[in-house]
C-alpha cells in the first residue's frame, strides 16, 4: 500500500504561508518600534521589535516545512556578492579619495566619514573570517 504524501502543489503554498507569518512578525516588530519611538516609549518599542524578531526566528526554526530552497539560496548568494562588491569599491576608492581631498584642503571630512570607514573595515574583517572558517572547517 502506498504512503500518503502531500502533493507538490500544496507545499509551496504552505511554505509561502509560513514565510508570510515570519516576515509579518518582523514587520509588526518594526512597526511597533517606530510607534514606540513616536509615542516616546522607546524601551517598549524595542521590546516589541525583539519579540517580532524572535517570533520570526521561531517560525523559521519550527515550521513543518522548509522555508527556503535552492533558488532562495542562489538569490541570496548573488545578492550578497553584489552587495560586498559595491561596498568594496566604495571602501577601496572612496577612502583614499576622501583622504586625498581632505589633505589637499578641497573638503573637510566629517567625523562620520571615519566611523563609516571603520564600519566598512569591520564588515570586511568579519566577511574574511567567515570565508576562512567555512573554507577550512573540519
Amino acid at each position: 500500500m502506498s504512503e500518503h504524501t502531500t502533493p507538490a502543489t500544496v507545499r509551496p503554498s504552505t511554505r509561502k504561508r509560513y514565510k508570510r507569518i515570519a516576515y509579518g512578525l518582523l514587520a509588526a516588530g518594526i512597526a511597533a518600534l517606530w510607534i514606540g519611538i513616536a509615542l516616546d516609549r522607546f524601551v517598549l518599542g524595542v521590546a516589541c521589535y525583539w519579540a517580532g524578531g524572535i517570533g520570526m526566528g521561531l517560525v523559521q526554526r519550527f515550521s513543518p516545512v522548509e522555508l527556503y530552497d535552492e533558488r532562495d539560496s542562489t538569490i541570496s548568494r548573488r545578492a550578497s556578492q553584489v552587495t560586498m562588491n559595491v561596498f568594496a569599491y566604495v571602501f577601496i576608492l572612496g577612502l583614499p579619495g576622501g583622504l586625498v581631498l581632505e589633505e589637499t584642503g578641497v573638503i573637510t571630512l566629517p567625523g562620520e566619514f571615519y566611523g563609516a570607514t571603520w564600519t566598512l573595515f569591520a564588515v570586511f574583517v568579519v566577511y574574511g573570517a567567515s570565508v576562512l572558517y567555512h573554507k577550512y572547517r573540519p
